[in-house]
């Protein structure tokens, strides 16, 4: 989940409204013009700060990661809050993400190496349906999936094209869910949000 970065003290912004490219960005931090730059991300060439997770969002997170892995693995290769490289003012920080490889080296992982995206939103609901979505969108992230913590139920976004996802489903309580890379996994909501005992 991620809100808007307050401007940093005057001595830490050179241009107060700059557009940063994440090469930049990734100079700044190095230089120390951060405090906790692994808690940024680059969204549109704004920097934006991941906001503290509370227990039920830490909770959801990791809950839904290892029932996924489970089904994903070998094949995909789980990561929790990792940068995925978007574009050149583009480097958001998913809660979960499958790539296709492990390690990257020095670089992140691209749209092309993304299986499947989820954000676990509790009080950045609009955020993560919204401005992320599109973003994940024009990417061309293929499943990108949003875990409303507070209602128990899944949005789940497919068919991305350059204005948004084309098919944008809410999943809840016995609805079943499954991967795009993995299709013959399948949990019903409540099952992989842990509400119910899975079988």
């Amino acid at each position: 989940m991620s809100v808007t970065l307050s401007p940093p003290p005057a001595e830490q912004r050179p241009q107060e409204d700059r557009h940063w490219t994440v090469e930049e960005f990734h100079r700044a931090a190095s230089a120390g013009a951060f405090s906790d730059p692994g808690r940024l991300e680059i969204i549109h060439g704004r920097v934006v700060e991941k906001m503290p997770e509370g227990g039920r969002h830490t909770g959801s997170r990791r809950r839904v990661a290892r029932r996924l892995r489970a089904a994903l693995e070998p094949g995909s290769f789980v990561c929790e809050e990792c940068p995925l490289h978007i574009a050149f003012d583009g480097e958001p920080i998913p809660d979960v993400m499958f790539t296709r490889d492990e390690d990257y080296g020095d670089q992140h992982p691209t749209p092309g190496d993304v299986v499947l995206l989820i954000e676990v939103s509790d009080t950045t609901v609009a955020y993560d349906l919204g401005e992320k979505a599109r973003l994940y969108a024009q990417a061309g992230i293929r499943d990108y999936w949003v875990v409303l913590v507070n209602e128990a139920a899944i949005v789940r976004h497919r068919e991305p094209s350059a204005e948004g996802y084309q098919s944008v489903t809410r999943l809840a309580g016995d609805d079943t869910i499954s991967p795009l890379a993995a299709p013959e996994a399948f949990w019903t909501v409540d099952a992989l949000l842990g509400r119910e005992e899975e079988p």
